[in-house]
């Protein structure tokens, strides 16, 4: 559980946040903050966002239908209440993105082509840039708690937690201690010699206003070490460990944490990984069962999510859910057909979720053809056309950066955001 120290608690009421303020403008841009929930290992489009059911060319459920909530058709199955429980309640805050195409059918490529729009380049990912661009200098831009993070220019913005929860015990010095080490690990006081003698040496070296790559990483060592410490202060009011109170991942947890990141102004985006139920993954070859597992468990966790960030307050004094876009997403899909074992393998074509402050709600763009094939679309409109776009992963990209007031033409070569997801 979330404790205040009286640090943060004067934090928050100098920002006004615990006292009764009068309605406020909408969020803005530059206040947005991202959730990425990465579902690793590709999952099959169509027993949610793709209804191809009626497709001769393409194998569904035999007993699913086509339904919609919150403006957005998805495909209903009695299996997966939550699903539909999901777009009934939060559809309307939703923007479904169908058709990218990722370009490439190899797990750790489709991972940094859907993050970065590119492939073995050394870029950054969406999330970095992001957390690198964000608005007074947050002490965690980045916060990894699971899951991917591709970086270049932006390393030192992004805090990975480890999957097993590795930096509590770096922070604490449990790490060093737990390695059984040849030699005795130095006290506390030794250690705060040591770290003063760093600090003397980094001061006496350090001139904020030099040039040249040697200045620019020890100004970037500074802040490193200025971060350190105000997330080891942090580290005992904030649950860094992973929970798996059953046979997976606690995703939900892992967003408590975000939001507690968020609502302290440490973090201005987060990711965790959904590695599907009992951490089975969504690689399905065989055993195509589990997609819909999975996304009934996905789906009930987003609602849970939803539910709470709309519970907490957000630095701009309005809900969190407001200034938070929670973005849903797996590296690629499944093929329309079954294979030999009636699984299904690797496909290009993958959708995304968007759910939040300034999302067009209760919307899908693009869509899948009869064959699973993604169609040009027009991105204003965000429907299908002819002379459209064919939507790749620089598109999504250029819409998270224009949602987070960031200029895209850096970063997406050239790719355009859709203006139809955009509030």
């Amino acid at each position: 559980m979330f404790r205040m120290n009286r640090r943060q608690f004067g934090l928050l009421s100098a920002a006004g946040l615990l006292c009764p303020r009068p309605a406020r403008a909408a969020v803005s841009a530059a206040e947005r903050r991202f959730l990425f929930i990465f579902c690793s290992g590709g999952w099959d489009t169509t027993f949610v966002f793709t209804p191809l059911g009626d497709s001769p060319d393409v194998d569904t459920e035999p007993r699913a239908t086509t339904a919609t909530g919150g403006g957005i058709p998805f495909v209903d199955a009695a299996s997966r209440p939550s699903v539909r429980r999901f777009f009934e309640t939060w559809g309307d805050r939703s923007c479904l993105i169908n058709g990218i195409e990722v370009q490439s059918i190899t797990h750790e490529r489709c991972r940094e082509l859907i993050l970065t729009g590119r492939s073995n380049l050394g870029g950054d990912d969406w999330p970095s840039i992001l957390g690198g661009r964000a608005p007074g200098a947050p002490n965690l831009p980045h916060l990894v708690l699971a899951g991917p993070a591709f970086t270049r220019d932006y390393t030192a913005q992004v805090v990975r937690i480890g999957d097993n929860g590795q930096l509590p015990a770096l922070l604490t010095g449990d790490a060093l201690r737990d390695a059984n080490l040849p030699g005795a690990v130095p006290g506390p006081e030794v250690q705060a010699l040591e770290e003063a003698f760093v600090r003397r040496q980094l001061l006496g070296q350090l001139d904020p206003a030099g040039g040249g790559q040697q200045q620019a990483f020890l100004r970037q060592y500074a802040q490193a070490l200025g971060d350190v410490e105000v997330l080891a202060e942090n580290a005992s009011q904030l649950s860094l460990e992973p929970r798996f109170p059953d046979c997976e991942r606690d995703i939900v947890a892992d967003a408590a944490t975000a939001m507690d990141c968020f609502q302290l102004g440490l973090s201005r985006c987060a990711m965790t990984r959904y590695n599907g139920w009992c951490d089975e993954g969504w690689d399905t070859h065989q055993g195509l069962e589990l997609q819909d597992i999975n996304f009934e468990d996905l789906f009930a966790y987003l609602g849970q999510i939803q539910e709470e960030l709309a519970r907490r307050t957000g630095l701009s004094g309005r809900p969190l859910s407001e200034e938070v876009v929670t973005v849903v997403f797996s590296e690629m899909g499944r093929a329309p057909r079954y294979n030999a074992w009636l699984g299904k393998d690797h496909w290009t074509f993958t959708s995304a979720l968007l759910i939040g402050g300034g999302v067009a709600g209760g919307r899908v763009i693009g869509a899948v053809d009869d064959h699973a094939l993604g169609q040009p679309v027009d991105l204003a409109s965000g429907e299908v056309h002819t002379s459209g776009t064919r939507l790749l992963p620089e598109h999504l990209g250029a819409t998270l950066l224009a949602l987070g007031d960031v200029d895209p033409g850096d970063y997406t070569g050239g790719a355009e955001p859709i203006a139809a997801a955009l509030s």
